[in-house]
């Protein structure tokens, strides 16, 4: 009766916000955020979100940055089919994945995640941080309701709804210390989470990244038997994203390296770097300073 009453609600409400539901495949759907940080104007809508329809119901990976965009999601896949949302499966901690979340908790469904993630809510920290985005975003994020998951995987967990079959695979630390990827065995899929790129810059700068995680968890996906790839933020990829990645990752390691065994400082390396052949990707501007200074420190901690 209550996931009822909220399909109902969700129904009339209006939203601003365009968001157009597209069909990647059979039975898998997705919804495209814009390549650009998080801000009042584009609602923080920046990064995807996906959706199986199984026998059993809806299977969702990722749940979009606030409850408005998560409830417009929703709203979306019950227009295909009116059926429950059994289980929300989140990659990783950060706001445009997980802070949708109350959305789901509201319908029933089971969230999924990695255990850093329930380490991070229990601590009280997460409420830390998403007091100072909000402060930081102008108040993007004032609707969030933070929810931990209900399971939790540690190195490897699956999942089945109807006949579909979901590997949910630990892929830490990398892009953060709470990395899942979700794979699909019978068809080949894999939702990468932001572990994988097609000519869009990663972003490697948060404090639990680790860019030589980053290259041995890429060297694992190469060896894995994946059709299709579906990121946080690209359009649908194919498996040489993962070398577009890792190729990335590994130009700015071993110049830095070289460069700090030159004695070079991180101004200097910086302006090295600045026309390097990614500077005409997605985000750049905006990550690659960043990525650079994060890869100069982990360096300096690598024996």
């Amino acid at each position: 009766m209550k996931a009822l009453l909220y399909i109902l609600i969700l129904v009339v409400i209006g939203f601003s916000l365009e968001m157009k539901l597209k069909k990647v495949e059979e039975n898998i759907y997705m919804v495209r955020g814009v390549d650009a940080l998080p801000s009042l104007e584009n609602e923080g809508f920046i990064s995807n979100a996906y959706a199986v329809l199984t026998q059993e119901g809806w299977v969702v990976i990722d749940t979009l940055s606030t409850p408005e965009l998560s409830e417009k999601f929703a709203k979306e896949l019950l227009r295909i089919k009116n059926v429950p949302i059994k289980y929300v499966l989140i990659t990783h901690y950060h706001p445009d994945h997980w802070y949708g979340a109350k959305t789901y908790n509201n319908f029933g469904a089971k969230i999924v995640a990695h255990r850093k993630l329930r380490e991070l809510y229990n601590s009280g920290e997460a409420r830390a941080i998403l007091e100072e985005a909000n402060k930081s975003f102008k108040g993007l994020y004032n609707d969030v309701v933070l929810v931990p998951p209900d399971l939790v995987v540690d190195d490897k967990l699956n999942i089945r709804a109807g006949s579909e079959e979901f590997e949910l695979i630990a892929m830490t630390p990398a892009h953060t210390n709470s990395d899942i990827v979700v794979y699909m065995p019978k068809r080949k899929v894999l939702f990468a989470g932001d572990l994988v790129y097609d000519h869009r810059i990663p972003f490697m700068g948060d404090r639990n990244a680790s860019s030589k995680g980053w290259e041995e968890v890429l060297r694992r996906m190469k060896n894995m038997d994946i059709r299709l790839i579906l990121g946080g933020h690209n359009d649908p990829m194919e498996k040489s994203a993962i070398d577009y990645t890792l190729g990335y990752i590994t130009y700015l390691r071993q110049n830095i390296k070289k460069m700090k065994e030159e004695g070079k400082f991180i101004d200097e390396i910086k302006k090295a770097l600045k026309d390097s052949p990614y500077k005409n990707d997605a985000m750049y501007e905006q990550f690659h300073n960043v990525n650079i200074f994060r890869v100069d420190s982990e360096l300096d901690m690598e024996p």
